[in-house]
C-alpha cells in the first residue's frame, strides 16, 4: 500500500520512463524558458531531429500564439502515439533526482504526486501547499487545453520544502548506496543543462511519511517554487494530482534568481512616468533603493523601495496600469545579459523597448511571507537560471 502524507497531500507515484537510447535528445526544458529568444528552440529542434523525445510532448511558448490552434491535438497524437508503441516502462515509487548544474551545484530532488485538492492558487488560502507568485490568468487556458487534451503529463514543477537541517531528501541522497537503490539514468543533458541522475526509491521506506509530515509548519506543507501555471491549469481542468519535484529550499543549489521585465512598444515617456511614479511612492526625497534601467542603449537609474518584494510589486503595479491604457507588450526575462540583449536586438529592429531590472528575493524569507501576506507579484523570482530549469523526462497518466 501507498504511502500517504497527510491524508493525500504527498505520495509515491506510477512514473512511465521512455526505451530510448538518447535520454539527452528525451530531455528537453520546461515549455515557458527562452521565451524571447527563438533561437535557442530552433537550435534544440534540429538537434533532436527525428529521435523520440519530450519536445514532441510540449508547446514552447515561444511559439504559442502561431501553433496554439494545433497543438493540443498534435501532443494528444504523439502521446498516444508512444503508448501504442510501447515507449514507456512503469516504475512505481519516488525517484531520487540528482541534477548537476553548470556551477557544480547538485540539486537533488524527489519526484512525487501531490494532491491538487491541498494545493491553490489564489491570492489568499490557508492551502497546505501554496504557489508563491501570484498566477496570470490569460496564461492559463492555453496550459489548460493542451494539459485537457493529453493522456500523460510530464513535471517541470518544483515545488520547495521547509526543512533546515537536510533529514529527508538530501538525507536518503547520502544514504542511496545503503539502501542499494537502482539507478534509472545517468546522462548529460542537452543545450548546457548539467548532468542529471535518478534512482527508485520503492515506496517501501516510511520515514519519507514521518519526516515529511513533520516539515509542516502553520498549516503550510510545501510552496510551489517553479511551475506555479502549470499546477493551476490542472487543478481548473479538475485533475486531482499532478507530478512535481520536491525540492529542499534549504539547499545550496537553490539559488533564487530575479526575473526582469522588458515593456515592448514603451519608450522615454514610459520611463519618465515610471521613476516619477516610484518616487512619489516612496515619500522621500532620499530613495532607499535603486534599480537598472536599459532604454535605446544606455543605461540609467530608477529609485525603488529596498525590500525587493516590495519593490517588485511597486514595479508590476505600474507596469500593469500603463498596459491598460497604451499597446504594449510585457515580458519577463531571466539573465542580466539575456535582458541587454533582447533590448538591442528590438532596438536594431526599430522598436521601442525598456528593459526593468529587478532585485532578487532572499529565499529565506519566503515561508514566512507567504504565511503572512499571501503571494508575491507573478514572476518575482526563479529557481536559478534559464539553462538550470527542469528537464522533462519521467511521465505519468493524468489523474483526470
Amino acid at each position: 500500500m501507498r504511502s500517504m502524507i497527510g491524508a493525500t497531500a504527498i505520495s509515491a507515484p506510477e512514473v512511465l520512463l521512455p526505451r530510448v537510447s538518447d535520454l539527452s535528445k528525451w530531455a528537453v526544458i520546461a515549455c515557458d524558458q527562452f521565451t524571447a529568444q527563438p533561437d535557442y528552440w530552433e537550435q534544440l529542434t534540429e538537434l533532436v531531429g527525428d529521435a523520440p523525445s519530450t519536445l514532441n510532448f510540449i508547446l514552447p511558448e515561444v511559439w504559442l500564439e502561431e501553433r496554439l490552434d494545433s497543438a493540443p491535438a498534435d501532443i494528444a497524437a504523439a502521446m498516444d502515439k508512444a503508448v501504442a508503441n510501447q515507449l514507456f516502462d512503469n516504475v512505481d515509487g519516488y525517484v531520487l533526482v540528482e541534477r548537476t548544474l553548470n556551477s557544480g551545484a547538485k540539486r537533488i530532488g524527489l519526484i512525487a504526486n501531490i494532491a491538487l485538492t491541498d494545493y491553490e492558487y489564489s491570492p489568499e488560502n490557508n492551502a497546505r501547499i501554496k504557489a508563491t507568485e501570484a498566477t496570470v490568468p490569460d496564461r492559463l487556458p492555453p496550459r489548460a487545453a493542451i494539459r485537457a487534451a493529453a493522456p500523460l503529463e510530464m513535471p517541470h514543477v518544483l515545488v520547495l520544502l521547509n526543512d533546515p537541517v537536510h533529514q529527508i531528501i538530501e538525507a536518503l541522497y547520502q544514504r542511496r548506496q545503503e539502501l542499494e537503490l537502482e539507478q534509472l539514468y545517468d546522462f548529460e543533458l542537452n543545450m548546457n543543462g548539467g548532468h542529471l541522475k535518478g534512482w527508485l526509491v520503492p515506496d517501501t521506506y516510511g520515514f519519507l511519511t514521518a519526516d515529511l509530515v513533520g516539515l509542516e509548519r502553520d498549516g503550510v506543507l510545501a510552496l510551489v517554487g517553479d511551475g506555479n501555471h502549470s499546477l493551476a491549469a490542472a487543478k481548473l481542468i479538475g485533475d486531482t494530482s499532478a507530478l512535481v519535484e520536491l525540492v529542499n529550499i534549504h539547499s545550496p543549489a537553490i539559488e533564487f534568481e530575479p526575473i526582469h521585465r522588458i515593456v515592448i512598444g514603451a519608450g522615454q515617456d514610459f520611463a519618465e512616468e515610471l521613476a516619477t511614479w516610484l518616487s512619489k511612492r516612496l515619500n522621500t526625497d532620499t530613495p532607499e533603493a535603486f534599480t537598472k534601467i536599459y532604454l535605446a542603449g544606455e543605461m540609467g537609474e530608477i529609485p525603488i523601495p529596498a525590500n525587493p518584494a516590495d519593490a517588485i510589486a511597486d514595479v508590476q503595479q505600474f507596469i500593469d496600469e500603463y498596459a491598460k491604457e497604451h499597446d504594449v507588450i510585457v515580458d519577463y526575462i531571466h539573465g542580466d545579459k539575456e535582458l541587454i540583449a533582447i533590448a538591442d536586438r528590438l532596438a536594431d529592429n526599430d522598436e521601442e523597448a525598456v528593459a526593468i531590472f529587478l532585485p532578487a528575493i532572499d529565499k529565506n524569507t519566503l515561508f514566512d511571507y507567504t504565511a503572512r501576506r499571501g503571494v508575491l507579484p507573478r514572476k518575482s523570482f526563479s529557481i536559478g537560471h534559464a539553462e538550470d530549469k527542469r528537464y522533462y523526462l519521467e511521465l505519468a497518466f493524468r489523474s483526470a
